[in-house]
């Protein structure tokens, strides 16, 4: 029976989770795959106040080095999160031949560059399917199942926290507030989501599927991002009658040698495959040329999901890991058969620079002329209105609204309308501007 000894930095949330997925189905893994994975060595700096189980049988450490600095371990686990020291970390356990697996989605995105060039160079393998969408193997996808295609679009919602709290407002009627407050009893939110709600998480995930799909290497500066803050009972209403359900995507788009990359709420089609994702599930939308449209769906985040994407990562590299690839012959034959990563010469679209439909809501002062001046301005920068309408919302305070949805248009142009619209002074507070995603 083979065996590959591994070694563990970082035992929280996830961590936790792989300890017990080994163990639990340690046998069943065996069984499948042929290979006993011993998991050697555990390091955290509280692991002496572990309690939700014992770790009998592993040795532990406070400090990461007993991991890095041992021969046996073949393959070097971070779950610890953030920049430093886990990038360190990644480094180390690479220069000293180690495999490493990480679901660190903030670390790829900011050096996942210089942590796959160095792996490339020691001819080690770098595992993350754990990154992104948590049991949605879509790493996988890109790096293998569609390999043999050109890859124009990939769309996805993938953050879970964001989706419930959008599914709660869209089924249940919640405002924002208490959607959130759902979320975070439900377990679903962090007590600060900042990330997740203002759309950073996403953009992060973005970035390394963008590296996978179009051979880019975005930095945050290439990414458009906006989050969830500030949606409202209106804008699910609007959705609900158009028919459309508002999600937070996450969108990379290949067209013309330009890459465009962007984050932020958008109206799906009812009819779309992404417009039935609920509550804290994921999802991804690929288009290839030779494969057309799939998605790929499952739960984004959680202890076990994220363990078991983990897991998938430590059993694929120790397959192709058994026949001694400490030798150059082997390490090339390994390198061979996981692809490197490709570059390509696109540029990227800053988002002034896409083309999309829009809906636009403007909350104006009820007054004679108010949608032929909106019209008039929208037609006047090229922005062609397939639907208008018009309802009072006080008519005590002479308030109304003036909803419209346009043909595609080019951003720049819907945005200089509507700032044009506001100089004029019809507006009695900001206008609402969100994307449709056919």
């Amino acid at each position: 029976m083979a065996q590959v000894t591994l070694g563990l930095i970082g035992l929280g949330t996830v961590g936790t989770g792989v300890v017990r997925l080994l163990r639990e189905n340690g046998d069943l893994i065996e069984k499948k795959t042929g290979i006993r994975f011993r998991l050697k060595r555990i390091a955290d700096r509280g692991i002496r106040e572990f309690r939700e189980f014992a770790l009998d049988g592993y040795e532990l450490s406070e400090s990461a080095d007993a991991v890095l600095d041992d021969p046996e371990i073949e393959i070097a686990i971070e779950l610890i999160g953030g920049y430093e020291p886990a990038r360190t970390y990644l480094l180390q356990a690479i220069e000293r031949g180690k495999h490493v697996v990480t679901a660190n989605k903030a670390l790829l995105a900011r050096f996942g560059g210089e942590i796959f060039a160095l792996a490339d160079q020691v001819g080690v393998e770098v595992g993350f399917e754990g990154s992104v969408a948590g049991t949605v193997p879509i790493i996988r996808v890109l790096q293998d199942g569609l390999a043999a295609n050109r890859i124009e679009k990939v769309a996805g919602i993938v953050n879970g926290t964001t989706n419930y709290i959008l599914t709660k407002m869209t089924e249940e009627g919640l405002d924002y507030e208490p959607a959130l407050a759902q979320a975070t009893a439900a377990g679903f939110a962090e007590a600060d989501p900042t990330l997740d709600v203002d759309g950073e998480d996403a953009a992060h995930k973005l970035a390394i599927l963008a590296t996978l799909a179009f051979g880019v290497r975005p930095e945050a500066k290439d990414i458009h991002v906006e989050g969830i803050r500030g949606l409202g009972q209106e804008d699910i209403r609007f959705a609900r009658e158009s028919g459309y359900v508002l999600k937070l995507l996450a969108i990379g788009r290949k067209t013309n040698g330009h890459v465009e990359l962007r984050v932020h709420p958008a109206l799906v089609p009812k009819t779309h495959p992404l417009a039935s994702v609920r509550n804290e599930f994921n999802a991804v939308f690929v288009r290839g040329d030779a494969s057309r449209e799939t998605m790929y769906y499952g739960r984004g985040a959680g202890q076990m999901p994220t363990a078991s994407a983990v897991l998938s990562d430590i059993i694929e590299i120790a397959e192709r890991s058994l026949h001694d690839c400490r030798r150059p012959e082997c390490r090339a034959a390994v390198r061979a058969r996981k692809r490197s990563l490709y570059w390509s010469s696109d540029r990227f679209r800053p988002v002034d620079g896409i083309r999309s439909r829009y809906y636009l809501r403007f909350p104006i002062v009820d007054a004679p002329g108010a949608i032929g001046t909106l019209t008039t301005i929208l037609g006047r920068h090229g922005v062609s209105i397939a639907a208008v309408h018009a309802s009072i919302v006080d008519a005590s305070a002479n308030k109304g609204r003036i909803e419209i949805l346009t043909h595609e248009a080019l951003e720049s142009a819907v945005k200089e309308s509507c700032l044009e619209i506001g100089r004029t002074g019809i507006l009695r507070e900001k206008e609402r501007l969100i994307r449709v995603e056919e």
